[in-house]
């Protein structure tokens, strides 16, 4: 009885080493995983831009043209599992300058917030 208690125990003090699988996902990640299943918010993100500056508009954040997205696509803000998470504002900001050096003065950018913790 006492050497099966004995062989367990191994297994209850390796159970805290799991725990990091449990944490929760960074934004950079959460954001990856976003942007890999949902490529088109990046297109759609281009078009309203585009448009914007073909409209001569000035500076623009890219939180103002996720509120234009979740206006034209209503569709994406009730879906539960996709949600756009004004956390990834700034990813996007900084993945439309990339892809677009030209774009440089059109977007606001504010500071990375690079994890969730306190």
């Amino acid at each position: 009885m006492h050497a099966h208690h004995q062989a367990e125990l191994p297994l209850e003090i390796a159970e805290p080493d799991n725990a990091h699988l449990h944490d929760d996902p960074t934004i950079d990640e959460r954001f990856e995983d976003f942007h890999a299943a949902h490529p088109w918010v990046l297109e759609a993100l281009e078009d309203l831009t585009m448009r914007w500056i073909e409209a001569g508009g000035g500076r623009i954040g890219v939180k103002a043209l996720f509120e234009q997205l979740r206006w034209s696509r209503p569709e994406i803000s009730d879906d539960r599992p996709f949600r756009l998470n004004n956390d990834f504002t700034s990813r996007y900001a900084r993945l439309l300058r990339a892809r677009h050096p030209e774009w440089a003065g059109v977007f606001q950018l504010r500071s990375l917030r690079t994890t969730d913790e306190d």
